[in-house]
């Protein structure tokens, strides 16, 4: 059975609370500064598994208003808090091996309980690591991981304390120097406070970088040359930024993709994106923000639809030419038909300003202002009229390619939808010319009109429109 973070915290409490009081007493009994150091060190495991236990259950709470990325720092809030108790056991070990070294050399008494205890707590640290390694496989968590190389570091110290106090012994029957045997306890004792300092530093630094949200060096290089490698992003735009809090990744990409893309194709990009993500970081959170930018092999058409697009004005009936002198930018501009001309005109120039501003040739803009409708208006089909744009219809030319005639009267004036039928082989431009033709011819016979519309159709389409009419109209068994 795997125990889970908080059993684990909690059994590793009470051995550090009994190893230390264990050790307290004999090194109290004993005078030995090594036992004493080690005892520290379980002291201070007391005080680090109890901030354990207290992350593991703040950094297993939810997200909520406050922490949107969650509460697992609080393991790393943890760490640091364990690292600077190790720096504070270290400095007073290492004070009183001073003391002890230079001013009041004094061998401690050695007891079998001081044997005893030292190996006590040696296997007691074995059970403690094999439980956390056990809880590290489904967790993870770097709290317990920084707990395993302290219990490590623990059975290190109590080696080297064996290691002085068996000098202690064998002092009286080998013909070891005085001063060695004087001072052994405390040089162990040194080595003891060394290793927690080391301990502690890379507790501290490895919480720090954490904090600091520190990532791996080449990790956000790696990301942005894959990301730079989508067909879609425009070269030189990508920007990664990214940060661990506990195991989770989160990842904050900005590209730049052509001007003119649809709402489609940029969503499609930030699917593409989040793929390469999560390539190299397999649950990682990614946000992707994308930017139209513009490329040097950009048409000049793209340009001018994204100008009015960021302006916020729509445009139609754009053409462009070539002149010798620059170029030369026609459009429909649709504007609200509430405004005045005054008003309407505010927009015009500053329309042409920022065009001109982004072409990098001369520029000549002329803008048309067409009127748009934006509330439903009220219309009625009156047949008096309807059968006067019929007559109209028919008499023209290109009569025959007409197949529909749709006739409203509105407030505005009279209104006039045509289906027309061309072969599907027609070039669209010559079908543009065949409709404009169509609207004059129309207009000359009509001149009340005020739109004409025009609905070009395939022929083909049409005679499949036409025979799927008949079908659907058929009456059972005919």
């Amino acid at each position: 059975m795997i125990l889970s973070k908080q059993s684990v915290a909690l059994v590793s409490i009470g051995f550090s609370t009994l190893l230390a009081s264990a050790k307290f007493v004999v090194g109290m009994i004993t005078g030995s500064l090594s036992i004493l150091a080690d005892a520290f060190d379980s002291l201070l495991d007391v005080f680090s598994t109890s901030i354990t236990f207290l992350v593991v259950r703040l950094a297993d709470l939810p997200p909520d208003e406050n922490h949107p990325y969650g509460h697992a720092r609080a393991e790393n809030l943890g760490a640091l808090a364990g690292a600077v108790l190790l720096l504070a056991t270290a400095g007073w070990v290492l004070w009183q091996a001073f003391v002890r070294l230079l001013l009041q050399p004094d061998p401690p008494e050695i007891t079998l309980w001081s044997f005893v205890i030292i190996l006590v707590s040696m296997v007691i640290n074995v059970v403690r690591i094999h439980l956390l390694q056990r809880a590290v496989t489904e967790s993870n968590s770097p709290t317990l991981q920084v707990n395993i190389a302290n219990f490590t570091n623990d059975i290190l110290n109590s080696l080297i304390v064996l290691f002085s106090l068996g000098i202690i012994i064998l002092g009286a029957r080998l013909p070891l120097p005085l001063w060695l045997i004087q001072r052994v306890d405390a040089l162990g004792a040194t080595i003891v406070a060394l290793l927690l300092l080391r301990v502690a530093w890379h507790m501290g630094t490895d919480a720090v970088r954490a904090l600091m949200d520190d990532v791996p060096r080449d990790l956000s290089r790696r990301l942005t040359y894959s990301i730079a490698d989508l067909p879609d992003v425009v070269p030189n735009s990508a920007r990664v930024r990214l940060r661990f809090v506990g195991e989770q990744p989160y990842v904050e990409v900005s590209v730049g993709t052509p001007r003119g893309r649809s709402l489609e194709e940029a969503h499609q990009l930030t699917e593409d994106v989040e793929r390469v993500v999560r390539a190299e970081l397999d649950k990682a959170d990614v946000l992707v923000h994308v930017e139209p930018a513009r490329t040097p092999a950009e048409p000049y058409t793209t340009a001018v639809y994204a100008t009015a697009q960021c302006l916020g004005l729509h445009v139609h009936n754009l053409d462009l030419y070539q002149l010798a002198d620059g170029i030369r930018v026609e459009m429909d501009l649709e504007l609200p038909s509430a405004l005045t001309l005054t008003e309407a005109h505010t927009y015009s120039e500053r329309l042409e300003a920022a065009i001109a501003a982004e072409l990098p040739c001369r520029t000549m803009v002329e803008v048309h202002l067409e009127p748009r409708r934006d509330e439903v208006q009220p219309a009625v089909r009156y047949g008096p009229i309807a059968d006067q744009v019929h007559r109209a219809v028919h008499s023209l030319p290109d009569a025959d390619s007409v197949m529909k005639i749709e006739t409203l009267l509105t407030e505005s004036g009279i209104f006039v939808t045509l289906r027309c039928q061309f072969p599907g082989a027609t070039p669209l431009t010559e079908v543009h010319k065949r409709m404009s033709r169509i609207e004059h011819d129309l207009r000359l016979a009509m001149p009340d009109i005020m739109r004409i519309q025009i609905d070009p159709e395939p022929s083909e389409r049409a005679h499949l429109d036409i025979l799927d009419t008949l079908l659907n109209h058929t009456p059972d068994g005919d």
